[in-house]
């Protein structure tokens, strides 16, 4: 996912982040799935890309927006793994 750290906190209020975030993933679980591997939990996942994304940022996110992006990152993993499982997500 391409990340534009211009509108990254815009993007993460309105909702939008996570939903492109949640597209994303669920076709990528799908080919996991797919594959024969089993999913990690979505703490697994999420942690990896909050990683990700505070890596490519040239400034340290404030601790209130790491971690609101965190739980939008966690709730687009979450969500997606359970559509790709058939589940309710947690």
């Amino acid at each position: 996912m391409n990340v534009d750290y211009y509108t990254l906190e815009n993007d993460v209020a309105s909702g939008i982040f996570r939903h492109r975030l949640e597209e994303e993933l669920t076709s990528g679980f799908r080919d996991i799935l797919h594959s024969g591997e089993r999913l990690p939990p979505a703490s697994h996942y999420a942690s990896r890309i909050a990683q990700i994304v505070s890596a490519g940022s040239t400034t340290p996110f404030p601790p209130e927006f790491a971690f609101h992006l965190y739980q939008e990152i966690l709730a687009a993993c979450e969500h997606a793994r359970a559509a790709v499982l058939g589940e309710e997500p947690s």
